[in-house]
């Protein structure tokens, strides 16, 4: 039963490259493209421009983000994140130096996570994750990075480094952990509609 599912997961995906992104009729160029390690000599893509990140798929058989559509991205993000936070750009590159971005089309369930405003929430669906300060996962939705979370993972990724690599503030709004505001909520969705207007 497994096997089917993943089977129709990455046939569904694979039709949903063809498709508009943005409900606006016509098609956007896709920032992904298939993945085969028995057809590749590498495995980990280097994200051209930036300080050592790197990007990888979860499984042989699988989607990758175009590395040089998130290398867009990284930049972008730096330099709005920068501007809304008043944070030195090359802080935030250090901050980033070095950051394993893992990708796959198979989505994830773990035991448990908070929501945006803190609350636990048990047997969950998940499209990201902030692993540890050097390494996130992303699940790839569309042939679009605005539609994934990669954006929300890449300010964990800055939380965990302006807290001392303690933690990421895991549930985000809420009171048990610091560094994650309603400012920091608002800055996601206005970027990820700026990828969106850039097809990216």
């Amino acid at each position: 039963m497994l096997i089917k599912t993943n089977i129709l997961t990455m046939f569904l995906f694979a039709a949903s490259l063809t498709l508009p992104t943005n409900g606006c009729g016509g098609g956007s160029p896709s920032n992904v493209r298939e993945f085969d390690c028995t057809k590749s000599k590498i495995s980990l893509f280097d994200v051209p421009g930036t300080p050592s990140i790197k990007i990888k798929t979860s499984r042989c058989n699988d989607y990758i983000y175009q590395p040089e559509s998130v290398s867009r991205v990284l930049h972008k993000f730096v330099k709005e994140y920068a501007d809304t936070f008043d944070i030195d750009t090359l802080t935030l590159w250090n901050m980033l130096s070095s950051l394993e971005i893992e990708v796959s089309v198979m989505p994830k369930i773990i035991n448990a996570a908070f929501d945006t405003k803190g609350n636990l929430v048990t047997n969950v669906y998940v499209t990201g994750l902030a692993v540890s300060p050097s390494k996130i996962w992303v699940e790839i939705k569309t042939g679009q990075i605005w539609s994934s979370s990669l954006t929300h993972e890449l300010v964990h990724i800055v939380i965990w480094h302006i807290n001392g690599k303690i933690h990421g503030d895991p549930d985000h709004e809420g009171t048990r952990f610091s560094g994650w505001t309603a400012k920091h909520t608002k800055f996601i969705k206005h970027f990820n509609l700026r990828l969106m207007e850039l097809a990216l």
